[in-house]
């Protein structure tokens, strides 16, 4: 296989991940109207969630889950960058969290654990039986 070798699936993060930071700048907003005594803490409490939802911005354009032939490889991270490059041989196990609402909405954490009881994590992946369902069939091959 080339160095330019095609993925099978790529799993990005799920836009739940932005709920938190647009509820605390609508609180910020709800503050300012609600409490106008409040104006310099109602922006404190809109800046940090504008702050916070630009951080997830990042997070969600800089993190992936690549599923290839050969190996999986997992990228998360804005300011440390952290990749990890697991051969398909190497995997034992995928591991597949979800809540209620993780469920409702199809998103979880997958676990990837790999020879030797290794453990990789990537949390808030958007539909994570499918990523799991694309391992295991490539595992099988």
């Amino acid at each position: 296989m080339s160095a330019q070798e095609k993925y099978v699936y790529q799993a990005r993060l799920h836009w739940i991940i932005f709920i938190w930071p647009i509820a605390l700048a609508l609180f910020g907003i709800w503050l300012s109207f609600e409490f106008p005594r409040l104006q310099q803490a109602s922006l404190f409490v809109v800046g940090m969630g504008f702050l916070w939802f630009c951080l997830m911005l990042l997070t969600y354009r800089f993190s992936s889950l690549t599923i290839k032939k050969t190996q999986v490889i997992l990228r998360k991270g804005i300011l440390v960058r952290q990749t990890m490059d697991i051969p398909m041989s190497k995997i034992e196990s995928i591991d597949i969290r979800q809540s209620i609402i993780g469920t409702l909405f199809s998103y979880g954490s997958l676990v990837i654990t790999g020879t030797g009881g290794t453990q990789q994590w990537m949390t808030y992946v958007s539909k994570p039986l499918t990523c799991r369902r694309h391992i295991e069939q490539l595992m099988s091959t």
